[in-house]
């Protein structure tokens, strides 16, 4: 399998598992401006996992587009 490939995958995987791993982060504390640690969690994830599809994204046009 190419090493490009595997990357993306890679890089496509994280966020998606770190959010189905719901046990985790389902919690009140700590809160963060009042917002229960459950809400800014994946507050702070949707940014995270935007950067990680965006380097998956570049790494397949790369590759993709040779």
């Amino acid at each position: 399998m190419d090493r490009d490939f595997l990357l993306a995958g890679l890089m496509l995987a994280v966020p998606t598992v770190v959010l189905l791993m719901l046990p985790v982060y389902n919690r009140a504390d700590p809160p963060l401006f009042g917002l229960p640690f459950f809400y800014w969690f994946q507050g702070v994830w949707l940014f995270i996992a935007a950067g990680f599809y965006l380097v998956a994204a570049r790494i397949l046009v790369r590759r993709l587009g040779e």
